[in-house]
């Protein structure tokens, strides 16, 4: 299937999702609830949404530092240009892609810096333990879909941590492993498949480098977690919905470990109906109200990641085009 194909497919799947998420609102009390909204708060809110990122930026900066330094501007416009792709595409290329900017820019070889993208992907799953923590604690009602979500995410997390564990302790027998699970695979594309498993597996020792910075690294994905709620928190307020602080953690937290998994372009429909499943279905929020918030969310945070993102390649001289065509090549070059 041609890239334009899977583009068009997942199109179509936001489309399903955004029309089962709309199906049954009332699309008045929709507009209603729109036209509450207050412009000043929605500005300051979109200011913390993007302070989130600025931290995440902060933490990936500390992870690469022992294998390569780079500055904070560097860090922000990398990141916030790796999100606009993952924004864009349906799989999560903006994650590879901050190791292509760097083989681009520093010369550093994407087997080296991509265990750096792991680790700091796995620091933001940590947030799951906090979610499931809150679950008793907020009553919160758990339906099949919303425990499949957790179940998920929990699941990743759980392997993610085993491989890095095992990778430390024996990154040897952890290639072996996991090449292994792929030896259904062609000869070539295994044999290749082997090669990027070793040299993935021997960078995770970047864990270790990074063992004295633990509590730092934890203390920043906290920061950013609590920004990404504080932000939620006050676009319920623009739209004059009383939910306390808690709930919103535990909701918004959940969305955005929910963004590990392939999502429709743009979210096309992904977050509306992420956002029903949550709120309206397992905090037992009203549909419309959730429904208008997530609406003008989803625009105007999809303008922010755009204008920011287009901008951060600007600012590294690299074309968004470039960027499709090369990282397929980068990944087959080293």
């Amino acid at each position: 299937m041609s890239n334009r194909a899977k583009i068009a497919l997942a199109l179509l799947v936001g489309a399903l999702l955004l029309f089962l998420a709309l199906r049954g609102v009332d699309l008045g009390r929709v507009r209603t609830v729109m036209g509450q909204a207050s412009p000043p708060i929605i500005v300051v809110a979109l200011l913390v949404y993007l302070s989130a990122y600025f931290v995440r930026s902060l933490r990936w900066r500390l992870i690469l530092k022992p294998i390569q330094p780079i500055t904070v501007s560097e860090s922000f416009a990398m990141l916030m240009a790796g999100y606009f792709l993952n924004y864009l595409i349906p799989i999560r290329a903006g994650e590879v892609a901050k190791s292509f900017f760097l083989k681009r820019l520093k010369g550093l070889p994407i087997a080296a810096s991509l265990p750096t993208v792991f680790l700091d992907k796995l620091l933001e799953l940590f947030s799951i333990l906090l979610v499931v923590v809150m679950v008793p604690v907020l009553s919160v009602r758990l339906s099949g879909s919303l425990t499949s979500l957790i179940v998920a995410v929990v699941t990743v997390f759980v392997v993610a941590v085993g491989l890095l564990t095992l990778a430390v302790r024996n990154g040897e027998r952890t290639a072996r492993i996991v090449t292994r699970m792929f030896s259904w695979l062609p000869k070539r594309l295994h044999d290749r498949l082997s090669l990027w498993i070793s040299l993935f597996v021997d960078g995770l020792s970047v864990a270790r480098a990074n063992a004295r910075s633990l509590w730092s690294l934890l203390a920043l994905t906290g920061g950013a977690v609590m920004l990404d709620a504080l932000y939620f928190f006050l676009m319920f307020r623009a739209f004059s919905i009383d939910v306390a602080f808690p709930t919103v953690l535990f909701g918004y937290t959940l969305i955005s470990l929910s963004y590990i998994f392939p999502t429709p372009p743009a979210q096309i429909g992904y977050n509306e109906a992420i956002m029903g499943l949550i709120f309206a279905g397992g905090l037992g929020m009203g549909r419309a109200e959730v429904t208008a918030l997530m609406l003008v969310a989803h625009v105007l945070t999809g303008l922010l990641v755009t204008g920011v993102g287009l901008a951060s390649f600007a600012t590294m001289s690299i074309r968004v085009t470039e960027s499709f065509r090369r990282i397929g090549d980068s990944l087959e070059g080293g």
